[in-house]
């Protein structure tokens, strides 16, 4: 096996070129996560599983050729694999009687959503303990990878080199992550590297989306740093005694440089956590910073080292004093009111943990707290909650009491091998345990207010921390026993075959549905940038479009059977592009004879979507929608208030709920549903505003729902107007005029705001009033033709002809051949006044 050797170093471990492959191959992913936003699309993802793919293949490669490599125990792999083993169990369809014993509500529930249907019998025979697989699966891809990389670096990282290699590598990424922060800072415009728009940043937390995220990938990232800088510090003053002047000597030596660097880089990202705003980060960060220096200064052979945590510490507040301490001051300011800050959040917790005691022994599936949280959700906040605000509290209920046991378990063998470490400290290479439990311990308090382990950039660091922990405190029995080539173990062969047979299917399985979610992925964005196109024409597209949007859909469905997503969008689509008339006088929805086995196919359809994840509350509002006033049948009323039930927070169930109670004459129970699907989707407000005034001749309730928002007040004036309300309607008016009155009067009043007072004064005759209003507008926005029109005309109407003429051609200089300027230019060149002039 020579051609495999390269090097032995100081501990007589030979180094092979598969030792290699994976330290490269390693360094790449860690490089590469971070820098795709810590890998939140499915394209990306797929890298993720190919290049662990690489890494697993070369450590398996490296097992079969070097028959003098072990697997390294550890007590920590039994809960890792019983925990994936759960979430496997969660995959598999058992008789509903078994499953029954096992987790009653799970089929319980199941059956009361799923009864109504034809097959509901077979259909009901066998089922899974998740509620929504297709998410399992993607969760449960992610940890398998996790864990193969946590697998792999415990096993191959044994050599101190190779630690300081790799906590270099962590460390090296990390301040370029934090230089990319600190650019977005001081140079951003707003876009992730300057072209990419995000609706959830504003560009303080460098590549990653969400700054809480940002904040536990700095922070493990510091820990790495953290971790080398000690060791360096240990093997530079191990001989002799430190003092100041020792310290002072060292610090300006050339063999400093890598140390000056580490503290630049924690120094940094310190600092660039403070700048991305995020709470949890900045407390997760001070307290790990708080105990591990209180840990540091208590170890006899770290004591001396203390001052480094000030010296960084003073660093990071320069970097602050620079950037922009007063944004930060008032960020953290808000944690004085706690209650404010996380009413909301304690809510959740609240909801969630009605949720696990409904389905508490094994949880209701992993990654399927998006579908089933929001039937338990009881706050009034609107926005969809994915994730739950707290790590510990999802895994609950995604995985029940069995798998927070597990977690715990794990938990208390990686803080085993921490103070383990600690209490060792024979080593330089076992300092670097300070900071990598800096790290860990910041994303364990954070987790508590943040779901940043779902983000496979921040679940990997983790998992390499605590891989980079247990190995360590065997070192160096580990070394010892690798160095002298024990001979292989007896079950050696058997282990490795079952390794390969294990491994390589189930990596397989990994790469081929990660290729099928990108394909699907691919698709389902550009039916999205369609469908933005087609709603922003009220959907009055060509049959062109309308198909090509069908096709992407189907498509993506092809490659993601199982996505309830896009089996519920492609419905949606095909019923969108059916070609619908609204009845004037019923409200009605008319469907051609033509289309109707269409129409029929399409509920077919849905309610074979209810299958593939019985808790998606969309899929049984748009059924019962067409069911109940399409095809006139019952029981879609059911389906709506089920529907309304399961997706509280869905725009569309909240519509469809509120108008089935307004054909069921429970007109005040109409009233809280509309206004929630209004908050949800602003373009909602006009169809409940006809439904209040033209169906419930309720005009008042209109009114109301429109509140202060101007824009809003006028398209009810403009309904009461044709609807002959003409007392409501100039109320309305008076109102709308006094808002802008209040608006305009401020010193930022916008120049569309002016423009608009202008127009309500010219309708009442106030024509000075008026022209001052649309003045102050063109000073505002000069090149407005429409305002400078309205304003030449005002002027006329005052017998201010030369003014007039002035306004009406500046008109036709900013827009020459202007029709209505050209004639009003014309009829003003033959009066008095301009002769005069």
């Amino acid at each position: 096996m020579k051609q495999h050797q390269i090097t032995s170093d100081e501990t007589g471990i030979v180094h092979c070129r598969f030792d290699t492959a994976i330290e490269v191959l390693l360094a790449a992913l860690l490089l590469f996560m971070p820098l795709t936003f810590g890998v939140v699309h499915a394209w990306s993802e797929e890298i993720v599983i190919m290049f662990t793919g690489a890494i697993v293949i070369c450590f398996l490669l490296k097992l079969l050729c070097r028959r003098d490599q072990n697997l390294l125990w550890t007590w920590s792999y039994v809960p890792i694999l019983l925990l994936l083993s759960l979430a496997a169990l969660q995959l598999v369809p058992l008789p509903a009687r078994l499953a029954g014993i096992v987790s009653p509500n799970t089929v319980a529930l199941k059956t009361d959503l799923l009864s109504d249907l034809p097959n509901a019998g077979q259909a009901l025979k066998s089922m899974t303990f998740s509620f929504y697989s297709n998410a399992t699966k993607h969760d449960l891809r992610l940890i398998l990878a996790a864990f193969a990389v946590f697998a792999v670096v415990l096993n191959v990282y044994r050599r101190p080199r190779q630690v300081k290699r790799l906590l270099m590598t962590i460390a090296l990424i990390g301040g370029t992550v934090a230089v990319i922060a600190l650019a977005h800072n001081l140079f951003g415009n707003g876009k992730l590297y300057w072209l990419i728009a995000s609706d959830n940043t504003k560009g303080y937390s460098g590549p990653f989306v969400n700054h809480s995220h940002y904040g536990q990938f700095m922070n493990l990232s510091m820990g790495a740093a953290l971790g080398l800088l000690l060791v360096k510090l240990r093997e530079a003053f191990a001989q002799g005694r430190t003092t100041p002047l020792t310290v002072f000597e060292y610090l300006f030596s050339d063999s400093a440089k890598t140390l000056w660097l580490l503290v630049a880089i924690i120094s940094l990202g310190a600092a660039t956590v403070l700048i991305s705003l995020t709470r949890g980060g900045v407390v997760s960060m001070l307290i790990a910073a708080f105990l591990t220096t209180l840990l540091i200064a208590s170890r006899r052979s770290l004591r001396s080292h203390s001052w480094i945590m000030v010296l960084m510490a003073l660093i990071a507040f320069t970097f602050i004093l620079y950037i922009g301490f007063e944004a930060i001051v008032d960020r953290l300011a808000t944690l004085r009111d706690l209650r404010q800050a996380g009413a909301g959040r304690l809510q959740m917790l609240k909801d969630v943990t009605v949720a696990w005691s409904k389905f508490p022994l094994l949880g209701t599936g992993l990654g399927t707290y998006s579908v089933i949280y929001p039937m338990f959700d009881s706050s009034t906040i609107t926005n969809l909650a994915t994730h739950a605000e707290n790590e510990y509290a999802q895994a609950a209920t995604e995985t029940g009491l069995i798998g927070v046991s597990l977690l715990i378990v794990l938990a208390a063998i990686i803080w085993f091998h921490f103070f383990r470490n600690i209490r060792r400290a024979g080593h330089p290479i076992h300092s670097a345990a300070y900071g990598l439990g800096f790290g860990v311990l910041a994303i364990l308090i954070h987790s508590f207010g943040d779901f940043g382990q779902h983000l496979p950039a921040n679940l990997f660091l983790s998992a390499i921390s605590c891989a980079l922990l247990i190995g360590l405190s065997n070192y160096p029995k580990n070394v010892l026993h690798a160095a002298h080539s024990p001979r292989p173990k007896p079950y050696r062969p058997l282990l490795l075959s079952l390794l390969s047979i294990v491994v390589v299917p189930v990596w397989l399985w990994a790469l081929v549905t990660a290729d099928n979610a990108r394909r699907a992925e691919a698709h389902w964005k550009e039916a999205l940038s369609l469908e933005e196109t087609l709603a922003q024409n009220n959907w009055n597209g060509t049959r062109a479009e309308c198909a090509q949007l069908i096709s992407h859909t189907q498509k993506a469905l092809n490659h993601q059977p199982d996505n309830v997503t896009y089996c519920y969008g492609l419905s949606v689509y095909r019923w969108r592009s059916l070609g619908q008339v609204i009845d004037p006088y019923t409200g009605d929805i008319v469907i051609p004879d033509e289309s109707m086995p269409v129409v029929y196919d399409i509920v077919d359809q849905l309610h074979k979507a209810r299958l593939i994840c019985p808790t998606f509350g969309p899929t049984y509002s748009i059924v019962g929608q067409i069911e109940r006033f399409v095809l006139n049948d019952d029981s879609g009323a059911e389906r709506i208030r089920e529907g309304f039930r399961l997706a509280p927070c869905d725009p569309v169930a909240c519509f469809v709920a509120g108008y089935l109670a307004v054909t069921e004459g429970r007109d005040e129970d109409c009233i809280g549903k509309f206004e929630r699907a209004i908050e949800l989707d602003g373009s909602l407000f006009r169809p409940v505003v006809n439904i209040y005034v033209n169906h419930l001749s309720r005009p008042h309730l209109a009114i109301s729902t429109a509140g202060d928002d101007i824009g809003r007040l006028s398209h009810v004036a403009g309904v009461l107007e044709d609807m002959q309300y003409d007392d409501l309607a100039g109320q309305v008016r008076e109102k709308v005029r006094d808002l802008l009155e209040e608006k305009c009067s401020q010193r930022d009043a916008s120049a569309s705001a002016l423009a608009s007072l202008g127009n309500i004064y010219r309708k009442q005759q106030d024509s000075e009033a008026a022209i001052e209003c649309y003045r102050r507008a063109l000073v505002l926005n000069h090149s407005q033709i429409h305002w400078r029109l309205e304003l030449a005309r005002l002027l006329v109407k005052a017998e201010r002809i030369p003014e007039a003429m002035r306004e009406a051609r500046i008109c036709l200089q900013l827009r020459p051949q202007h029709k209505a300027a050209e004639t009003l230019v014309a009829d003003l060149s033959v009066h008095p006044a301009v002769f005069g002039e």
